[in-house]
C-alpha cells in the first residue's frame, strides 16, 4: 500500500462523523489538524531535500562529464545527458509522487478546517430533529 493510499484511508477514518462520534471527533479535531499539518510540513521538507540532492547530482555529473569528455561540450548539452541518468529519473518519479501527496495533504487541510462548520451544522440538525 502506497503512502497516499494509507493517507486516504486514515483521512477517511479521521473525518467520519455521525451522531454518536460527533463530540469525540470535535474534541479531537485540533489534534487531528495538527497531525495532518505536521505531515504536510515534513513532506515539504522531504521534497526540498530531494530537490537539493537532485540539483547536487546534476551539478557533479555535469562537471564530471565536462572534465572527462575528450571533446568540448556545452554545459546545456551535458546537463541534458546527466538528467537522463537513471538516478535522476528515479528522483523525478519520487518527486512526482511526493507532489501528488502534497496536493492531497493541502486539500486535507482545507477539509479539516471546514469540519468545524460541518460539526456545527450537524449539531443544528440534531437540535431541530429533537424539538
Amino acid at each position: 500500500m502506497s503512502l497516499i493510499d494509507r493517507y486516504i484511508e486514515e483521512m477517511q477514518h479521521d473525518t467520519s462523523i455521525d451522531e454518536f462520534t460527533m463530540k469525540d471527533v470535535q474534541m479531537k479535531l485540533p489534534a487531528i489538524k495538527h497531525k495532518w499539518t505536521g505531515r504536510l510540513i515534513r513532506l515539504k521538507i522531504q521534497i526540498a531535500e530531494l530537490s537539493r540532492k537532485k540539483k547536487s547530482i546534476i551539478v557533479k555529473g555535469t562537471d564530471q562529464l565536462m572534465s572527462e569528455s575528450p571533446v568540448k561540450l556545452t554545459a546545456a548539452t551535458v546537463k541534458q545527458q546527466v538528467e537522463k541518468a537513471d538516478v535522476i529519473v528515479d528522483i523525478n518519479k519520487e518527486l512526482q509522487d511526493l507532489y501528488i501527496t502534497q496536493e492531497f495533504l493541502e486539500k486535507a487541510e482545507k477539509i479539516l478546517n471546514s469540519m468545524t462548520f460541518d460539526i456545527k451544522n450537524l449539531t443544528d440538525i440534531i437540535k431541530l430533529e429533537t424539538q
